[in-house]
């Protein structure tokens, strides 16, 4: 292919511009692994569980039924802090952040049809795809691909509410005992 001399700059323009991107949009190559990786996650945790308590403060609705059996059951007591296990709680933090993640999409999708604002949970839903890598790069083997479950439609803006409020109210309490589980993986290694 011959490139005649008013086309050369252009094209050099076009390849810098897409090298740089490459530069500027790719993660460091290596995530800590262990005890600093533990403690990345950590603080990237509370944060999460910040932004997801700053979130739930506007929610007028604090009793209703909670229909949205596919997120994560949240199961826990205190006392199986003590039995932790670092790659499992791991692996377990991965697919309820996937699940979380596959939720918000749904709720922001529905939230886009309706011509309601979706920016927060489209930033939320960032958030938690970012930690979710993270996460990932701690866990060996990789796990395999989640299968996510059918949902079912939100024909009103009500509905949408509803799951919205009920999506924040479980990922609350889902980084509530996260945060609680990595401090106890991070003070084990102490």
């Amino acid at each position: 292919m011959k490139l005649s001399p008013d086309s050369t700059f252009p094209v050099i323009v076009l390849m810098t511009c897409v090298e740089l991107f490459a530069f500027i949009t790719a993660r460091p190559a290596t995530i800590p692994q262990g005890k600093k990786g533990l403690q990345m996650l950590y603080q990237d945790m509370r944060t999460l569980l910040k932004v997801v308590s700053q979130e739930r403060q506007g929610n007028e609705m604090k009793d209703f039924e909670q229909s949205l059996t596919s997120l994560p059951s949240l199961n826990y007591k205190t006392a199986d802090l003590k039995t932790l296990e670092a790659s499992s709680t791991l692996g377990q933090l991965y697919s309820g952040l996937q699940s979380f993640k596959f939720h918000l999409d749904w709720i922001q999708q529905k939230q886009e049809e309706m011509g309601s604002g979706y920016s927060k949970t489209k930033k939320l839903a960032h958030r938690i795809q970012v930690m979710s890598h993270m996460v990932l790069t701690q866990i060996e083997p990789t796990p395999s691909e989640m299968v996510h479950p059918s949902l079912t439609p939100l024909n009103t803006a009500w509905n949408v509410y509803q799951a919205n409020v009920e999506i924040l109210d479980r990922l609350y309490f889902f980084c509530l005992w996260y945060t609680r589980a990595l401090g106890e993986l991070i003070h084990r290694q102490q």
